[in-house]
């Protein structure tokens, strides 16, 4: 009897074969579309944690400040971006790019005075959706404070 060290290019060829088919089948039933969704949900909190950043910025620099901070939306679609503006020296501070799937709706302009209060009352709200997941992004004009919220959940 004779003892098998490997496999038949056959036996190979076989096995590539049905990992191809399994590929073949599985990777265009892959959840791409939920992935792409929750580009929505990392804006969203990324704009909301830097809403707060700028408000820190207003009251931490409120001695030296008089006019406060601003974060300011620009463009539409693929060439939307964000900075962060110190409004007494027009110093931009920091700037972020917001993915081209990605959709803002909304306010442009957020501006915060030195003592954390939204200068602006109007409509305070920003919308970020993408691919059916759509969250909401308010600021209370009288704290400043800023809540993100996925529509339809509490």
């Amino acid at each position: 009897m004779r003892v098998r060290k490997a496999f038949t290019l056959a036996e190979l060829i076989v096995m590539v074969a049905m990992l191809a088919a399994l590929t073949f089948v599985a990777v265009p039933r892959l959840p791409f579309r939920s992935i792409q969704g929750h580009r929505a949900e990392v804006t969203a909190w990324k704009i909301a944690t830097d809403l707060r950043r700028t408000r820190s910025l207003a009251i931490l620099h409120a001695g030296t400040n008089s006019k406060g901070f601003a974060l300011n939306i620009k463009g539409t679609g693929k060439g939307t971006e964000y900075e962060i503006v110190d409004l007494g020296s027009q110093d931009t501070i920091d700037v972020h790019v917001v993915d081209a799937d990605v959709s803002l709706a909304g306010r442009r302009t957020f501006e915060f005075s030195p003592l954390g209060a939204l200068k602006d009352k109007n409509d305070p709200v920003l919308t970020v959706s993408a691919l059916g997941r759509t969250f909401t992004i308010r600021v209370a004009p009288g704290t400043g404070a800023v809540r993100c919220t996925e529509d339809g959940k509490i």
